[in-house]
């Protein structure tokens, strides 16, 4: 019978084979440099039992490979299904990518990184309505899709009614996309059979519209060669281990150069319209492409024909709708987020003529306790109804029209 080789000695002759170090294995399987270090030199005579299809998925080993590489860790017999759950083939379910995006370099670059770095790869880009949290998430996603060959996973959590996807709903989603066609009974046995599965491979999953932590949370995996992008219209404050990325909306030059890929030249000729759209539109992505659709449409139009229907607050909501993108129905699911007395409070700051709320300026108007006023406003502000601003916040110009509407307010006129 032939001897067993020692699993160290074939950990680094397929790393070397790989042309890869000890840190390069390390940051592609989630292992620590030391525990590598440890089984090629034979202090660790045994490796953990997943720590195998993680390095196999790590080193893109061909079957034939990784069946030495089990067989010398001495888990050929134990685990006759692992080459094949390691080497399935993977899918791409992603929407299409947004080749340019025009000011999102930086968090791009964040997301990139904390995608790729070792240990936990769970990130959430979250941000207000319009911003582009999903034109953001999937760029990311196509980026890396040679970083996770078994596949890019995408499941939008919001249901056709707008109403979040149970739990349960979430990780049979997944595990169809997986390949699994016979899940388990039970909630407990579903989440353990996915976390499992994203361990034992190579998989990228992009989750768009989370409601809130515990539609996720089980199936979040800490070190994994996987890993899970997020976005959400809230900050989800309780996933430890998470790394946020908050987008705002763009600067004025950004915003200035959607315009000039979508209508050319027109926005040179009319730079005084152009910056009263870019400031109506409140440098949303969104806002900013159905302006640009809309003025695209019409040829014969000046930009100063819109600039003037986008400054009357009576029809800015209802110009910034084409097709089925609408800025009015970017706010209304981020106001549906809300409890119903976040809703009130949002409703009486709309009516408010001041560009800064703090608690303390705003208790007596409201007629508030003070402690609750901040809790409420800090509700608001993780449901980016509200932007941090010194030592208060401000509401974006959009979403306070909204509210407006919605509480059935005249429109109101600051008199400077």
């Amino acid at each position: 019978m032939a001897a067993r080789p020692a699993f160290g000695t074939a950990l680094r002759a397929y790393r070397a084979g790989a042309g890869l170090t000890q840190e390069d294995l390390a940051e592609r399987s989630g292992l620590s440099v030391r525990a590598i270090r440890n089984l090629e030199n034979g202090r660790t005579e045994r490796p953990q039992r997943q720590t195998v299809p993680l390095l196999g998925l790590a080193l893109r080993l061909r079957e034939s490979d990784y069946a030495v590489l089990l067989a010398a860790a001495g888990r050929g017999e134990a685990e006759p299904s692992a080459v094949s759950t390691v080497r399935s083939g993977g899918r791409c379910e992603l929407p299409p990518d947004v080749p340019e995006l025009c000011g999102r370099d930086l968090p791009v670059a964040t997301l990139t990184g904390a995608m790729t770095a070792p240990g936990p790869r769970s990130v959430l880009v979250s941000g207000g309505p319009g911003v582009g949290r999903t034109a953001v998430a999937v760029h990311v996603a196509h980026r890396l899709r040679d970083r996770f060959p078994d596949g890019q996973l995408y499941a939008d959590l919001d249901q056709p009614d707008r109403t979040p996807m149970s739990v349960d709903a979430v990780l049979l989603r997944l595990l169809r996309s997986l390949d699994v066609t016979d899940p388990p009974e039970t909630r407990e046995e579903r989440a353990a059979l996915v976390r499992a599965e994203l361990a034992a491979r190579q998989v990228l999953v992009v989750l768009e519209n989370v409601a809130h932590e515990a539609q996720v949370r089980p199936l979040l995996t800490g070190a994994s060669p996987s890993a899970v992008l997020m976005t959400s219209r809230r900050e989800l404050l309780a996933l430890p281990g998470v790394q946020t990325v908050r987008l705002d909306p763009l600067g004025a030059d950004c915003a200035r150069q959607i315009l000039v890929r979508l209508v050319g030249d027109r926005v040179r000729a009319e730079p005084a319209a152009a910056r009263a759209i870019v400031d109506a539109c409140a440098r949303l992505p969104v806002a900013l492409h159905i302006a640009g659709s809309w003025l695209a449409a019409r040829p014969h139009r000046l930009l100063a024909d819109l600039s003037a229907l986008l400054t009357d607050d009576d029809l800015v909501l209802d110009r910034l709708t084409v097709a089925d993108l609408s800025v009015r129905a970017c706010i209304a699911t981020h106001v549906a987020t809300l409890r119903p007395d976040e809703q009130r409070l949002l409703h009486q700051l709309a009516h408010l003529d001041t560009d800064t709320m703090s608690a303390a300026d705003l208790c007596h108007p409201l007629a508030t306790a003070e402690p609750a006023l901040r809790d409420g406003l800090d509700a608001l502000a993780h449901a980016h109804l509200l932007t941090p601003a010194g030592p208060g916040y401000r509401m974006n110009p959009l979403v306070r029209r909204y509210a407006q509407e919605e509480a059935g307010l005249p429109r109101l006129r600051a008199a400077r």
